[in-house]
């Protein structure tokens, strides 16, 4: 289930309409991509911050003599990276004037921005449809020989199994 956050700029319907839905979660793309995912998403602050830290990551590596370390050293940030890459990207948009405006979770991203819309406008939203009630022959049953099952497969050997 994918979950994402929503981030608006201004106020009223048409903020909504250029809501901007954030990813939460790991991120492959970041991890294998770092700084250029970073300024594909439009977090350029971000991506010169990781640069500036991987150059300085290298030169203190370097200084140390143990400059072999650097692509574990490099792994482990871009790991980070792309473990926080939607937090990376909320911070990025709260700098150019967004604001956090809810989360909104499920399989299917599209279902998932009209359930926000439709929230966020005030509208209320299309009832789910009633399953049908299951026939009296088709009910589980909920008890063996008068004694409550516990479990998912009563056998003699448990309690409440089959006594019979």
């Amino acid at each position: 289930m994918a979950r994402y956050t929503v981030h608006v700029k201004g106020e009223g319907p048409d903020a909504l309409a250029r809501a901007k839905f954030v990813l939460d979660g790991f991120s492959w793309a970041a991890l294998a991509f770092g700084p250029f995912w970073l300024f594909a998403k439009g977090a350029w602050i971000s991506a010169l911050l990781l640069i500036a830290l991987l150059i300085s990551i290298g030169m203190v590596l370097g200084g140390l003599g143990i400059a072999a370390m650097f692509p574990l050293v490099s792994l482990l940030v871009s790991f980070l990276v792309a473990l926080e890459s939607g937090a990376i990207q909320a911070w990025e948009l709260e700098l150019k004037g967004h604001r956090f405006a809810g989360v909104i979770s499920g399989d299917d991203r599209d279902v998932m921005e009209r359930r926000f819309f439709a929230e966020a406008l005030g509208e209320r939203a299309a009832p789910a449809p009633v399953s049908a009630p299951v026939p009296a022959e088709f009910a589980p049953t909920r008890t063996v020989s008068g004694v409550p099952i516990i479990g998912l497969f009563p056998n003699p050997s448990r309690p409440g199994g089959n006594r019979s």
